[in-house]
């Protein structure tokens, strides 16, 4: 039990230990929503209570008169840490790691050598803001280390075959996903970002990068048993089919039809959609292989548009990612082995669940027939 000056008594210490492959950070926190948030959220992550980690994470709740809040460092660069241009503070102290985030009142301090996280909150909600934050990019760090590489794809599982959806923004990823879960059935793994790395056995495995999932007004009102996601003065502007809202990973069963979520696959087909209310008749075509090698090296697996920049953000602002040439050769023996081994099929397409299910079916049984 830990005395919390700002909760005016005391509270008890939650701890949990999650776990991805060899990836594996303890969580503790007097924070049980925090504990609750992270849980929920990272729904790829075996969770125990052991102890034992790479990593340790400490989240507490502090007075805000505290002088570690209350005269927080001046000092240092300003970084970008998350979305709405939210920034923290950054200095080196010591071989630690210091950041002071003003919106939340929160002061991290991380500590390489240890190999530990501390985190002085000056609310609940800014600690259940950070938790599942903190430990996803610590497992994610570790994986990267291990030689994984971000994809820019959505992925499932159906009848033991992983399906990568890969492609840009507004390409029809969620869509095609939601589509094949719904009409087909199967295993949830990841809907924007999948870590991959090369197995044992010459191949690849997918591993979740578990987040919310964000679905497109129209794919939602295509289904009447989800309209009620959508808020009523949404139901009816055509200019708003395209705004999309997102579902926590608590939710997204219900959004696929009671589907499950799993935390890996192992690649079997890869699709590459091309949707839109135009498409005409749905056409699938097997890409070839030395094509696939082509586009996946210069999109860098869809992480980046070779003429406007990144497609996916990715900001480690706690972990910092392996050096440059390190992910770019992990990179590219990932996208040898996908040329190599894995079909690739693009898929054109109108946005209607029945026509996205059927031309997916087809583009399995074309796969199981080139890979038998």
């Amino acid at each position: 039990m830990t005395r919390n000056p700002a909760a005016g008594g005391l509270r008890p210490r939650h701890v949990t230990c999650f776990r991805l492959a060899d990836a594996s950070v303890t969580l503790t926190t007097t924070v049980t929503a925090a504990t609750r948030a992270a849980e929920d959220t990272l729904y790829a992550y075996q969770t125990t209570t052991d102890t034992h980690a790479a990593w340790h994470i400490d989240i507490t709740i502090t007075d805000p008169r505290h002088s570690l809040l209350d005269a927080p460092p001046d000092v240092g660069d300003l970084r970008e840490i998350g979305p709405s241009e939210l920034t923290a503070r950054h200095i080196t102290e010591g071989g630690r790691e210091v950041f002071w985030i003003d919106r939340h009142r929160t002061l991290v301090i991380h500590d390489p050598t240890l190999r530990a996280t501390t985190v002085h909150c000056a609310t609940d909600d800014a600690a259940t803001y950070y938790a599942a934050r903190l430990v996803r990019q610590l497992i994610t760090a570790q994986l990267l280390v291990a030689g994984a590489v971000y994809t820019h794809t959505a992925a499932l599982v159906h009848r033991d075959h992983g399906i990568l959806i890969a492609g840009h923004p507004g390409a029809g990823k969620t869509t095609t996903l939601v589509a094949v879960l719904r009409q087909l059935g199967g295993e949830f793994v990841t809907s924007d970002r999948l870590l991959l790395t090369p197995d044992r056995n010459d191949g690849l495995l997918g591993y979740a990068w578990p987040a919310h999932i964000r679905v497109g007004i129209g794919t939602l009102l295509a289904y009447p048993d989800l309209t009620g996601l959508v808020p009523t003065g949404l139901h009816t502007d055509p200019a708003d089919l395209h705004t999309k809202l997102s579902i926590e990973p608590p939710d997204i069963p219900r959004l696929l039809h009671a589907g499950t979520l799993t935390a890996s696959c192992r690649p079997h087909v890869m699709i590459w959609p091309q949707l839109a209310p135009t498409a005409g008749n749905a056409r699938h075509e097997r890409i070839p292989a030395e094509t696939v090698h082509a586009t996946l090296t210069s999109n860098q697996l869809f992480m980046h548009r070779p003429t406007a920049g990144a497609s996916s953000h990715i900001n480690h602002w706690l972990a910092p990612t392996p050096p440059a040439h390190t992910t770019e050769s992990n990179r590219n023996a990932v996208i040898a082995t996908l040329a190599r081994t894995v079909p690739c099929y693009a898929l054109v397409a109108r946005p209607d669940p029945i026509v996205i299910a059927d031309a997916v079916t087809a583009i399995l049984h074309d796969a199981d027939a080139a890979t038998r």
